[in-house]
């Protein structure tokens, strides 16, 4: 078949072919070739860890010997879960969110990354009354695999946000709550932790926004795929609870089974209808897979003790080892650079303020000493003021091993040295 020519190709087709973050980052994961030089310091894979991946295996070991195993292989679910698994769901998440949840409130994508591609699209581009409305993200950088969902084109918007420093080489996001505007807004979005910082936004600050929000009576999404209650890598911030007006999202990725693709919805009946036609749509049915290990996971309640006792002290180890080693290497070779506090989540948002190349050209640059990292410039969708931080830094995963980590820094810090700006 002849390719798509742009004349004959939908204004969305046209911007999915471009350039796009997401697309870029996991055709890297797709594209590692297993050479022993390669460093994975790009991608959200989380790690392997045999005590996770041990409670893993016995799952299927029961869906193995279970009666019912032709149906979890040769049955369709209904388009966002049958009942019982709905309700299963429903039942559990009630104590952990402190809400009175019912079946109805529940819906299973393959995937949040799915679920959102159809929660924004529900709440933004041209409404029924005629008007345009936008997804607010109220405080960037934030999730690279959002910026590409909407159907229609410049669908976000974003405000600058708050540089704080908070130490020697240390900084974060501050939500900006002077240019907080929902007079062209459909919902407001953010992830917590944000993806790609670790910023936890306080419950104060989502309070905030959520007094905002419920005076044009807008849906507030809230992403939680490294929040609570699991894999609860929210360090010493309070959890999120459900209450009317909030969409929640969770994911099964980050405790250890990405390839399950399995997202949760929490949200208001109306909202889950919705998802449930743009589902049969789309997808036909969610996966049996990924309810079907959900059934037992819930049903022994092994995910708090599994988030407590063994994901967050991993990766709160990770995370010291991977600051220790970047730290060090960028010292010893003389490069400025900031860190954004990593306070959940599983990643490094690096800044270097006299960096004389784009993080763009950068990433290229290291990719090519098959170093893979992730440019920071696909972060702040919708932000149309001028920000050297879309500039300037990058994100890394520290769930590698320490030697790989090791040969990262060396790699990233030869490179930073050879292109920045002296300092005045």
């Amino acid at each position: 078949m002849a390719p798509m020519k742009d004349s004959l190709a939908s204004l969305w087709a046209t911007r999915l072919r471009q350039n796009q973050g997401i697309r870029s980052l996991m055709e890297d994961l797709g594209q590692v070739t297993g050479h022993p030089d390669e460093i994975l310091l790009g991608g959200g894979n989380p790690a392997h860890i045999p005590e996770a991946e041990e409670i893993f295996a016995e799952c299927f070991l029961t869906l193995a010997k279970d009666p019912l195993l032709n149906a979890l292989l040769g049955d369709y679910q209904a388009p966002i879960g049958n009942d019982r698994f709905r309700s299963l769901a429903a039942e559990y998440l009630s104590s952990h969110l402190d809400a009175s949840l019912t079946k109805d409130n529940i819906a299973f994508l393959n995937g949040s990354q799915n679920a959102y591609s159809y929660l924004l699209n529900i709440h933004s581009g041209k409404m029924t009354d005629g008007s345009f409305k936008k997804i607010l993200l109220p405080i960037v950088p934030e999730y690279i695999g959002y910026a590409d969902q909407s159907i229609e084109a410049d669908a976000f918007i974003a405000t600058k946000p708050e540089v704080i420093p908070t130490g020697n080489h240390r900084f974060r996001y501050g939500l900006n709550k002077n240019d907080f505007d929902l007079s062209e807004v459909g919902c407001v979005a953010l992830s917590r932790p944000t993806n790609p910082t670790g910023n936890v936004l306080s419950l104060t600050d989502l309070d905030w926004i959520e007094s905002k929000t419920k005076k044009r009576s807008l849906p507030l999404l809230i992403d939680l795929a490294y929040g609570n209650p699991f894999p609860n890598l929210i360090g010493e911030e309070e959890p999120v609870t459900y209450r009317d007006g909030r969409t929640l999202s969770f994911s099964f990725s980050k405790i250890g089974l990405p390839g399950v693709r399995l997202g949760i919805i929490v949200s208001n009946p109306e909202t889950i209808q919705t998802l449930s036609s743009y589902a049969a749509v789309g997808n036909l049915a969610v996966g049996n897979l990924g309810v079907y290990m959900m059934e037992i996971l819930f049903r022994k309640d092994i995910l708090p003790l599994l988030s407590k006792n063994v994901l967050r002290p991993f990766y709160d180890k990770k995370r010291e080892l991977a600051i220790s080693i970047f730290e060090s290497t960028f010292q010893k070779l003389g490069v400025e650079y900031e860190i954004h506090d990593p306070m959940g989540g599983f990643f490094l948002w690096i800044r270097f303020p006299n960096l004389s190349i784009s993080n763009h050209k950068l990433y290229h640059l290291c990719k090519d000493k098959r170093l893979f990292i992730v440019s920071g410039h696909y972060f702040f969708p919708g932000l149309n003021s001028d920000f050297s931080h879309t500039q300037d830094c990058i994100r890394l995963t520290y769930c590698r091993k320490e030697e790989e980590l090791a040969r990262g820094a060396h790699i990233l810090a030869e490179i930073v040295a050879t292109h920045q700006m002296k300092s005045k």
